[in-house]
């Protein structure tokens, strides 16, 4: 027999894909690496000539050329902080949290599953999994497409740090303004970059979970479904919020983040359900009681706090 009935879910309702551990690291890691990039940046600035003109208005003694060599001199650093920067010798730096959201939602669905159906635990297990070609192969297209959206937002932020220095140059604006207005634009950046980060962890962990809830239905014949467990923390969206405790297919969960920028700032995790013959989730009546109580409770507290 089974040893449970109910799914195991993050009791943490601000932070249901239990990933928050990944995410202070690469917050940390991506202010590290900002912190750095800024030291860098200003320094190519502050190599910049310059004469006073009167209290209000400088000269800056740059060619069209040596202007062209400060935008390759922002480029290379750009490169290094962020879009080449290396871990080892091979490794892009943001790799490795690509492949520990995956191993983690992976690892979270093998659990779950090996105690909700016997089926599962005499066939799966985590070691077989990760092992597995469709594994790898997840994570790779992960890894490749995080490269290409950290090399994206170094080429944006180049392009702003050289017009906002183009612009110093032609208007004559003293060091200190454009000093801060520099780290603005890197402080812009880097709101970015941490934005990515919380949406790529968080969906690179979902996906390894509706992934094998796919595998688990297909190669092994287990009904099962994916029951949406919201994050009930004052940012999250009410259409997000008032999921919590449903039940979806794992075509209806890619539909959902396929669209209208759901995916970004999402913090709400999926978790692998049994069906009954009928295709209704096999719930306990305390579960479903306490998901609906969740939701009503953030539901308050929204409405008191607007």
């Amino acid at each position: 027999m089974r040893k449970r009935t109910n799914p195991v879910i993050p009791g943490d309702t601000r932070d249901r894909t239990g990933s928050a551990g990944i995410l202070r690291r690469a917050a940390a890691e991506i202010n590290r690496r900002f912190a750095g990039l800024s030291k860098e940046v200003l320094a190519i600035f502050d190599g910049i000539r310059y004469y006073n003109l009167n209290d209000a208005r400088v000269m800056y003694g740059l060619t069209p050329e040596e202007l062209s060599a400060v935008s390759q001199a922002l480029a290379t650093a750009l490169d290094r902080w962020l879009a080449e920067g290396q871990q080892t010798a091979h490794r892009f730096w943001w790799a490795p949290f690509d492949a520990e959201a995956s191993q983690l939602g992976t690892a979270q669905s093998v659990a779950n599953l090996t105690g909700l159906s016997e089926v599962y635990a005499a066939s799966r297990a985590l070691q077989q999994v990760i092992y597995s070609e469709p594994y790898r192969s997840r994570v790779a297209v992960a890894q490749i497409k995080s490269y290409d959206q950290w090399k994206s937002l170094s080429e944006s932020v180049r392009s702003e740090l050289s017009q906002t220095i183009g612009r110093a140059v032609v208007d004559g604006q003293g060091p200190k303004a454009v000093r801060r207005e520099i780290m603005a634009r890197l402080d812009v950046g880097k709101s970015r970059a941490m934005l990515y980060a919380q949406t790529d962890i968080t969906e690179t962990l979902r996906q390894a979970r509706v992934a094998e809830a796919e595998y688990a239905a297909e190669q092994l014949g287990i009904r099962s479904g994916l029951l949406w467990t919201s994050a009930l923390i004052p940012t999250t969206r009410p259409h997000h919020a008032s999921r919590n405790g449903k039940v979806y297919t794992p075509q209806e969960v890619r539909d959902f983040y396929a669209t209208g920028g759901e995916r970004y700032r999402c913090h709400c995790g999926v978790t692998e359900c049994l069906l009954d013959e009928a295709g209704k989730p096999i719930l306990s009546d305390a579960l479903k009681a306490q998901m609906k109580g969740e939701f009503a409770a953030w539901k308050k507290a929204q409405e008191q706090s607007s």
